[in-house]
């Protein structure tokens, strides 16, 4: 009976091992088994395919954040030194300067120009130049766009303070353009960043582990097999000194 008694514990003994090693695999990968059922891990692909998706579009729309913000800096340095042309235009119509004192502020005027047009045909983002551009940008299941105006300070004089003011409109036009596409980028990041979030944790009702569980099933099951082991000697000892007995 004894001997019956043992071997009907060894089934139960493999199952409770079987189910400690699946728990300890579940641990170690973080991912659980019911990913066999093939519904469940289609379900959870085309949930990570779509987090790479988004994540792709993310990386795009801070692309797209960051080639407006150098397009913004050349704007504020454009404004600044339209502002410096303006006040050499102003002081260009006293009536006290001399022929030298204006061929000297029209000297000025010209390099400030010079550096002007030289940020504006410089200005760029991985190589591809800004102004007078217009840029599309994929962030998933959409696009956005961003247009910057052609803001060169080709053609304006000392002697045309209109011309100087009108042109300075053109930057402020420019940089309110530049800010609210900015705006619609970061508002795109927001929702995409929201997407992925919400996405990530459906995928991790169908995939990921809750490790705490997991643990205390392994914890569970080991004890349950040391148990089974303890009795199992004990069963086995108990035989031993029985045969013994018999045999003595």
């Amino acid at each position: 009976m004894k001997v019956n008694s043992l071997s009907n514990a060894l089934p139960q003994m493999n199952t409770e091992t079987s189910n400690r090693d699946k728990t300890l695999e579940k641990i170690a990968t973080a991912v659980e088994l019911k990913l066999e059922d093939s519904s469940s891990r289609t379900i959870a692909d085309m949930m990570q395919n779509q987090i790479s998706s988004l994540s792709q579009g993310l990386m795009n729309a801070n692309d797209g954040i960051a080639m407006l913000q150098i397009a913004d800096g050349a704007l504020s340095s454009l404004s600044d030194q339209t502002q410096t042309l303006n006040d050499l235009s102003v002081r260009n119509n006293s009536a006290i300067l001399n022929s030298a004192d204006k061929q000297a502020l029209n000297s000025q005027f010209q390099r400030t120009l010079s550096s002007m047009q030289n940020i504006v045909n410089t200005t760029s983002y991985n190589g591809n130049p800004l102004f007078n551009n217009n840029f599309s940008i994929s962030i998933g299941e959409g696009t956005l766009s961003a247009s910057i105006a052609n803001v060169s300070p080709k053609g304006l004089s000392i002697d045309n303070q209109e011309g100087i003011n009108q042109y300075a409109q053109t930057l402020a036009s420019a940089q309110s353009d530049v800010g609210s596409a900015t705006n619609n980028f970061i508002s795109s990041t927001n929702v995409l960043l929201q997407q992925i979030t919400d996405t990530a944790a459906a995928k991790s009702q169908i995939a990921d582990t809750d490790m705490a569980k997991q643990v205390s099933e392994f914890q569970q099951s080991n004890n349950q097999i040391s148990a089974g082991l303890l009795a199992m000697a004990h069963q086995t000892d108990t035989m031993r000194q029985s045969m013994a007995r018999l045999l003595g």
